[in-house]
């Protein structure tokens, strides 16, 4: 299971969770889990394999792309994400909004809008990177 702390995760209990349930060659079942405190929201649907494979592909090869892109959707509506550089002036450390929600669309059968559940995760580039190495590592 891939698993991705806020940065402020002892106060706040601020995570996401991507498990792979069954992987087959071109879909995949997978559960997503949002933590906020004491609350817990899972959703279970199938994916596109190629899909969760792109998360880890733009994170390591296409950070600065990533970082100018957006948003990015998976091919079937089912969740997106983006990651964005969180200026502050109190850390001194680059950290990153790391924001990923499951789509209306999936639940609806269209996607009319950006309409969805979702978390914000304030993490550092390094942590996200290992999130995103836990996800290719299930998938082999």
């Amino acid at each position: 299971m891939a698993f991705l702390k806020d940065r402020s995760f002892k106060s706040s209990k601020t995570s996401l969770e991507f498990k792979i349930i069954e992987v087959e060659s071109i879909s995949s079942k997978i559960k997503i889990i949002f933590n906020s405190g004491e609350h817990q929201l899972e959703f279970e649907f199938l994916t596109l394999r190629d899909d969760i494979e792109m998360i880890y592909e733009l994170i390591f090869n296409h950070w600065d792309e990533l970082l100018k892109g957006g948003v990015w959707d998976a091919t079937d509506p089912s969740f997106s994400f983006s990651i964005f550089e969180n200026k502050s002036e109190i850390i001194n450390d680059t950290i990153y909004r790391f924001q990923f929600w499951i789509d209306a669309g999936e639940f609806n059968c269209r996607r009319s809008t950006r309409s969805g559940i979702g978390i914000t995760i304030y993490q550092d580039r390094e942590t996200i990177e290992k999130f995103a190495l836990q996800l290719k590592k299930e998938l082999e």
